[in-house]
C-alpha cells in the first residue's frame, strides 16, 4: 500500500512538472513559429517580444499573455505603424489545446492598444495585408469546411486604447482616444444577445482642413441581437452620450459578405435648446457654466444602403434650433430668437456627392440681428461655396451679454458680405469666376487685453471686399499715443485664409505722431519667461522687456509712410518719409528718411528676428548735419565713440554700413558688429574738454578753451565689434594734426593725435626753455605727439615728445653744442610735468 501511494505521489509530481515546463520548454519554439507564420502570411513586418502560458493561474483553464506585439506596413507604408499592443491577455480552456477545431475562449483583455489606421495619396490603404493571389483556393475550402472550425467566445474587454484613421486622398483625420470597452455575451451559436458597454474619451474629427469635431466624449451601453448565420446584427436597446447630450441611436446593419448594409436611425432624446448646448466639447465647458437656456432643438439622422469600396450609403443629420434665447448668470442682455437649420446629406455613392446646407442662422442682442447661410457641396474634389453675413453689432451689448474674462471691447461693427465660388479657382487665382463682395465698417472700436500695454481704438474703418482684394478706403486706428491713418489694398487674402498662401498689402501709412517706445513694449512679456529670469534680471520694468520682435510670416505688406512726428528712445523725430516692407518674415527700409537730431538721415536695410530673440541686422546710414551736442544728449553710444563731444559745437555727417545683430532689448551686440563708412564735421569747436586740459603744460591755456577743428573727412572700419579710425588729417586750435586710433568691444580707446605746433602757440614755460636754446630764433614749430588710451569714460592722456627733442636738436645743433644735454634734459623735464 505504502508502495502504491508513493507512485501515485510521483505520477502527480510528474504531471505537475510536465505542466510547469511545457510553457518553458516550449515557448520560444510557438513564439518564433507565430513570428515566422504571420510574417510570411502577411504584407507586415510583425514582432512579437514575449509570449507567456500559465496553466495554473486560471486553473483549470489556460492563461495566455502576449507582450508588445507591434505590426509595421511595407513598400508605401514601411515604418509606419498599423497596430500596437503593449498587453493582450486571454483566457481558454484547457481542452482547447487539444482539440482547437472546438476552441472555447473566455475571455479577450487587450490593454492599450493602438491602432493606425492610414490612407495614402492615391487611395491604398495599409490594412490591406493580404497579398494578392493568396485567396483560399476552392481545394482548400473543400478540405477545411466553416463546421470543422468553432470559437466559442465570451467576452472581450479593451481598455485605454487609442485609435486613429488617416486619409490623406480625402484630407480628413479621425481619432478616438482614451476608448474602453466591455463586450460580453455567447459569441458563437446562430444567434445571441450582446451587451456592450463603453466610453470614448476623446472624439475629434477634421476634414478638408476645418476642425469639425474636437474634445467630444462619447459614452455608449447597447444591447445588440446578433444572428451569426447573416451576420446581422440589430440595436435591442442604445444608450448613447455625446458629451452630455442624450441620443437614441436604432436599427440594424449586416454584413453577409465584403458590403455592409446599413439601416439606422439617429434621435434626439430630448428637444431643450439647454440640452443642445451640451454638444459643446468639455474643453469649453468652462464657458457654458451658469447659462439660462430656452427654445427647441431637435437632431436627427439616418445612415441607409450599402458600403463597399468608393461606394458609400446614404445619410442624413438634421439639426434644427427654434425660438432660442441664453442668458448667462449676473450678465444684464440676453441673446434671443436664436434659430438654425443645419442639413447634412448625401445619396448613395462617392463622398463628392454630400451636400452641407446651413439654411439659416440667427441671432439677436437688443435690436441688432445676425444672420448667417452656408452651402458646400462637391467638397472631395473641389467644394463650391455660397455663404452670406450679414448683422450689426454693438460690443458693449455683446460684452454685457457673454464673459470675456479680462478682454473689454466696444464699438459698434456692421457688416454685409458674400461669396459664392469654387476653392480650385481660389487656388488658381481665378477671381474673375468668383463673386465676393460686402463692406464692414467698424466706428468707435474699442479693444483692451492685459496681453497688451495699450488700447486698440479704431474711431473708423472702411473696408470693402471684391475677390481679389480688400480695399482699406478710410481705417483710423490709435495706439496709445501713436495715430495711424491706413488706406490702400489687401490683396490674395482668399488664398491666405483659405490655403495658407501670402497675404499681400500695399498700403499708405500717415501719422501725426508715432511712439515707438510704447509700439516695441505694446506686447506684455509672457509671465512664465518672466518668472524664468534671474533675479538680477528683475530689477526694473524697463529691463524686464524684451523689445525684440518678429514679423509674422505668410505676409508680403508694403506701408509707404508719411509720419510727421515720432519718438524713439529720447529722440524726436520729424517728417518719415519711405518704403517699410514686411516679407519672409524679414523687415525692410527703403529710402527711409527722416529729420532728426537736427539733421536729416536716409535709411537702408533689414531686420529678422531669430528663434532666440536676438534678431540680425543690416543697415546702411546716410547722415547729414546731424548736431554733435544733440547727439552727445540723447545717444549714448556716441559719448563711447567721441568722448568729452558733449562740450562742443559742430554738425556730423556720415555715410556708413552696419550689420550685426542685437540683444532682446534691440542692444547692439558688439562682438557681432562689421561695417565700414566714413564721417566728416563741419564747424566742431570743442569747449573746456577735460582731455585736452591736460596739455595745459605743453600749449597756451588761452588755446585749450575753446578748440576749433578743421573740417575733415575720416574713414573707419568695424570688425568684430571694434572700431579701427583710419590716419587723417585736420588743424586742432590751428595746428596742423594727424588723429588715428581704435575703439575695441571692451570699450577702451586708444587714440592718437600727432600735431605740428607753431611757437606762438606753445605755453610759457616752454616759451622760457626755448629763449635760452642758442640758436632757437630758428625754430618756428615743432611737433609733439598725444595718445589717450584706458577706460573711455576715463582715458589717461600721455604726451609723446620724442619726435619733439629730436626736432629742437637738429635746429640747434650747430649752436648748442656742450650745452645740449643740460637743455634737453630740462626740456624733458618740463614735458613730462
Amino acid at each position: 500500500m505504502k508502495r502504491i501511494i508513493i507512485i501515485l505521489l510521483i505520477i502527480v509530481l510528474v504531471i505537475v512538472g510536465a505542466l510547469v515546463a511545457i510553457p518553458v520548454f516550449f515557448k520560444q519554439n510557438l513564439l518564433e513559429y507565430a513570428k515566422r507564420t504571420l510574417n510570411k502570411e502577411l504584407n507586415a513586418k510583425v514582432e512579437l517580444a514575449d509570449l507567456k502560458i500559465s496553466l495554473f493561474r486560471d486553473f483549470p483553464k489556460a492563461s495566455v499573455d502576449l507582450k508588445d506585439m507591434l505590426i509595421t506596413g511595407t513598400g508605401a507604408f514601411a515604418n509606419d505603424t498599423l497596430l500596437s499592443i503593449p498587453s493582450l491577455r486571454t483566457t481558454i480552456d484547457l481542452s482547447s489545446l487539444f482539440n482547437p477545431s472546438n476552441m472555447e475562449v473566455e475571455s479577450i483583455v487587450v490593454d492599450q492598444a493602438f491602432i493606425n489606421l492610414l490612407v495614402n495619396e492615391s487611395g491604398a490603404a495599409n490594412w490591406d495585408l493580404v497579398p494578392a493571389g493568396d485567396a483560399p483556393s476552392e481545394t482548400k475550402a473543400e478540405t477545411t469546411s466553416e463546421d470543422d472550425f468553432q470559437l466559442k467566445l465570451d467576452k472581450i474587454e479593451i481598455l485605454h486604447s487609442d485609435l486613429k484613421y488617416t486619409d490623406k486622398s480625402l484630407n480628413m483625420n479621425l481619432a478616438l482616444l482614451d476608448v474602453n470597452l466591455d463586450i460580453s455575451g455567447e459569441m458563437y451559436g446562430q444567434g445571441t444577445s450582446l451587451e456592450s458597454d463603453g466610453n470614448v474619451g476623446d472624439l475629434s474629427l477634421q476634414y478638408g482642413g476645418v476642425q469639425y469635431i474636437s474634445k467630444t466624449t462619447l459614452n455608449v451601453k447597447t444591447l445588440l441581437d446578433v444572428n451569426f448565420e447573416t451576420m446581422t446584427f440589430t440595436i435591442a436597446e442604445n444608450e448613447l452620450m455625446v458629451n452630455r447630450l442624450p441620443l437614441e441611436l436604432g436599427g440594424s446593419l449586416q454584413m453577409p459578405s465584403d458590403t455592409v448594409f446599413f439601416d439606422m436611425q439617429l434621435n434626439a432624446k430630448s428637444s431643450g435648446f439647454e440640452n443642445f448646448l451640451a454638444l459643446v466639447p468639455p474643453v469649453y465647458e468652462s464657458y457654458m457654466k451658469d447659462i439660462h437656456a430656452q427654445g427647441n432643438a431637435d437632431i436627427k439622422g439616418t445612415l441607409t444602403g450599402f458600403y463597399y469600396g468608393e461606394d458609400y450609403p446614404e445619410f442624413s443629420l438634421n439639426m434644427n434650433i427654434q425660438n432660442g434665447n441664453l442668458r448667462y448668470a449676473d450678465m444684464p442682455e440676453e441673446i434671443k430668437n436664436i434659430r438654425a437649420a443645419v442639413d447634412i446629406s448625401k445619396p448613395q455613392g462617392d463622398l463628392d456627392l454630400t451636400k452641407i446646407n446651413v439654411n439659416e442662422a440667427h441671432a439677436e442682442i437688443r435690436q441688432n440681428p445676425v444672420d448667417f447661410t452656408l452651402a458646400i457641396s462637391t467638397p472631395v474634389s473641389d467644394p463650391y461655396f455660397d455663404g452670406a453675413l450679414k448683422g450689426k453689432v454693438d460690443l458693449s451689448h455683446l460684452k454685457n451679454a457673454l464673459p470675456m474674462d479680462s478682454v473689454n471691447m466696444s464699438g459698434v461693427i456692421n457688416a454685409d458680405l458674400m461669396a459664392r465660388g469654387s476653392y480650385s479657382d481660389v487656388e488658381a487665382e481665378r477671381y474673375d469666376k468668383i463673386r465676393s463682395d460686402g463692406t464692414v465698417l467698424l466706428q468707435n472700436f474699442v479693444y483692451e487685453t492685459p496681453e497688451l500695454t495699450q488700447p486698440v481704438l479704431v474711431p473708423k474703418g472702411n473696408l470693402s471686399f471684391s475677390p481679389d482684394k480688400i480695399l482699406l478706403s478710410e481705417f483710423l486706428m490709435q495706439l496709445g499715443e501713436s495715430d495711424f491713418r491706413l488706406s490702400g489694398t489687401v490683396s490674395n487674402y482668399l488664398n491666405y485664409f483659405l490655403k495658407e498662401g501670402v497675404l499681400n498689402a500695399n498700403l499708405q501709412l500717415n501719422s501725426k505722431r508715432v511712439n515707438l517706445n510704447e509700439l516695441l513694449r505694446l506686447q506684455v512679456e509672457d509671465a512664465a519667461v518672466a518668472e524664468t529670469k534671474p533675479a538680477a534680471q528683475n530689477t526694473t520694468e524697463e529691463e524686464e522687456n524684451v523689445l525684440a520682435f518678429s514679423v509674422p510670416e505668410r505676409v508680403d505688406v508694403t506701408f509707404r509712410s508719411d509720419i510727421e512726428n515720432a519718438v524713439f528712445n529720447r529722440i524726436p523725430i520729424r517728417n518719415i518719409n519711405g518704403v517699410i516692407k514686411a516679407a519672409d518674415q524679414k523687415l525692410t527700409l527703403q529710402n527711409l528718411t527722416m529729420d532728426m537730431l537736427e539733421g536729416r538721415m536716409n535709411l537702408n536695410g533689414s531686420y529678422k528676428n531669430t528663434p532666440e530673440n536676438k534678431p540680425l541686422f543690416d543697415f546702411g546710414f546716410d547722415i547729414n548735419s546731424f548736431d554733435i551736442p544733440t547727439m552727445f544728449r540723447t545717444l549714448a553710444g556716441f559719448k563711447n565713440m567721441i568722448p568729452g563731444a558733449g562740450n562742443s559745437t559742430g554738425k556730423l555727417n556720415s555715410k556708413f554700413a552696419l550689420k550685426g545683430q542685437l540683444g532682446e532689448k534691440l542692444s547692439l551686440i558688439p562682438a557681432s558688429a562689421n561695417g565700414t563708412g566714413t564721417f566728416s564735421t563741419q564747424n566742431l569747436e570743442i569747449v573746456n574738454s577735460p582731455v585736452f586740459n591736460q596739455l595745459s603744460g605743453i600749449i597756451k591755456k588761452e588755446k585749450l578753451k575753446d578748440i576749433r577743428v578743421a573740417d575733415f573727412v575720416a574713414n573707419l572700419n568695424v570688425e568684430n565689434g571694434n572700431l579701427l579710425l583710419k590716419p587723417f588729417k585736420t588743424k586742432v586750435m590751428g595746428q596742423e594734426t594727424t588723429v588715428a586710433g581704435t575703439l575695441n568691444v571692451e570699450n577702451l580707446i586708444d587714440l592718437r593725435l600727432d600735431f605740428n605746433v607753431e611757437r606762438e602757440a606753445f605755453g610759457p614755460d616752454i616759451q622760457k626753455i626755448l629763449a635760452v636754446i642758442p640758436g632757437n630764433e630758428k625754430i618756428k614749430m615743432l611737433p609733439a605727439g598725444v595718445v589717450i588710451n584706458g577706460p573711455v569714460g576715463n582715458p589717461k592722456v600721455s604726451p609723446d615728445l620724442s619726435k619733439t627733442t629730436k626736432a629742437v636738436a637738429d635746429a640747434t645743433k650747430d649752436d648748442m653744442k656742450n650745452s645740449l644735454d643740460k637743455l634737453g634734459k630740462g626740456i624733458l623735464k618740463l614735458f613730462e610735468k
